[in-house]
């Protein structure tokens, strides 16, 4: 009896109800995150959506689709309670979608920065994290953005596409920059993003006026860290180097240059990454396998002919040449600036254990410099479009 006295309370605790819950309408959904450095203290930005604003039922557009709720402090935590003090209901962080951190703040370091939204269990961990470049993240969150209403929806999705796509930027969320910082083979990148165009009309309605907005972000480079300070950008060869080395391509455009300044267009549908460290008395050899594949998509090239099958093992070898050259010249700027961005650490931990427990704390001043590099790159041309020589008009 006493047993089933037990299973019957038993039940009745689970069935209790949601004690923890919360009513939406008690809520601020928050999308995005923007932290600065202002004045010596944190600025915490958080951008909250107006339902009303965005819902497909509303035509009225008396409003901003969203608004900025900020607060400043010694540390993050203190910047975002104290903005509590003009919020009139509770911040929800349930779907944050991009945390937009300025480069003044990485390079004093990040890690202090993403510390407190990481200790909120609400917080999902699939968020996406960049950096303002050459502009203030609160800027970047209340910046009017065509086709999407909330800018932080537009610049994640953005993002992703561009990853895929063009191959100079980098889609880092939240639980990849926590085990990258965490890593001790590999260091930490993020993509920057910028604010080009009229910077007074970003944060005003009439930004939208036209076909084309008076402002707008642009991806533009990989910021890459030592630890957790930013120390330096790549430029757009070398950012297509790391998308390469570290396997993360799905699609790039690659520009092969002949006569007179002309270029043939070639468009890497997919590419495949392959990385082992060999280790022979005590030097270490990284093999790297590059295969791509793709297709031409544009040629102004004259003395290139299409038609002909002997073109094509000519043209693959120069595209294989500038994926060489982008790859080489990553490794290049790693190098120099003593901080391995690619895993080059992490593939060795994994081989070979043993020594690199004792050269992990050196490698990137000693083992990492000396290490050589040698390189296999396969690229295969598989179509030229519809056509095969370019359209030329005839000459009278």
């Amino acid at each position: 009896m006493l047993r089933k006295t037990a299973l019957v309370l038993a039940c009745l605790l689970m069935l209790s109800g949601c004690w923890s819950r919360r009513e939406l309408n008690d809520l601020l959904i928050v999308l995005g995150i923007g932290i600065d450095w202002a004045d010596g203290e944190y600025l915490v930005s958080y951008q909250v959506v107006n339902p009303n604003e965005i819902s497909n039922k509303s035509s009225t557009n008396s409003r901003a689709p969203g608004t900025l709720f900020q607060g400043r402090g010694n540390t993050v935590f203190e910047a975002a309670r104290s903005l509590t003090a003009r919020s009139p209901r509770l911040m929800y962080l349930g779907h944050l979608q991009m945390l937009v951190v300025s480069e003044e703040v990485a390079r004093r370091g990040i890690s202090g920065a993403v510390d407190n939204p990481l200790r909120d269990h609400e917080v999902r961990m699939d968020y996406n994290v960049v950096l303002a470049r050459g502009a203030r993240a609160e800027d970047l969150l209340k910046l009017y953005t065509p086709l999407e209403k909330l800018p932080t929806y537009s610049m994640q999705q953005s993002l992703k596409v561009s990853e895929k796509a063009w191959a100079p930027t980098v889609a880092i969320n939240m639980d990849r920059m926590l085990n990258m910082l965490e890593s001790d083979g590999q260091q930490l990148v993020l993509t920057g993003i910028e604010i080009v165009g009229d910077r007074e009309k970003a944060d005003k309605r009439s930004n939208l006026d036209g076909f084309e907005p008076a402002s707008f972000y642009r991806y533009r480079g990989i910021g890459a860290f030592k630890g957790n300070r930013l120390i330096g950008w790549l430029n757009e060869k070398e950012s297509k180097g790391y998308s390469d080395l570290t396997d993360i391509l799905g699609s790039t455009s690659i520009e092969v240059p002949c006569e007179n300044g002309h270029y043939t267009g070639v468009e890497v549908t997919s590419s495949n990454t392959q990385i082992t460290p060999e280790m022979k008395n005590g030097n270490i050899t990284f093999l790297v396998k590059i295969h791509s594949s793709g297709d031409v998509v544009e040629n102004s090239c004259k003395s290139l002919n299409l038609i002909d099958p002997a073109t094509f093992p000519m043209l693959e070898e120069k595209t294989a040449s500038v994926i060489k050259d982008n790859a080489m010249a990553v490794v290049k700027w790693s190098r120099s600036h003593q901080t391995d961005i690619l895993g080059f650490g992490s593939l060795l931990e994994k081989k070979y254990p043993a020594y690199w427990k004792k050269a992990k704390e050196e490698w990137e001043q000693g083992g990492f410099l000396d290490s050589q590099i040698k390189y296999t790159i396969e690229m295969k041309i598989n179509t030229t479009g519809t056509i095969g020589n370019s359209v030329s008009p005839k000459m009278n």
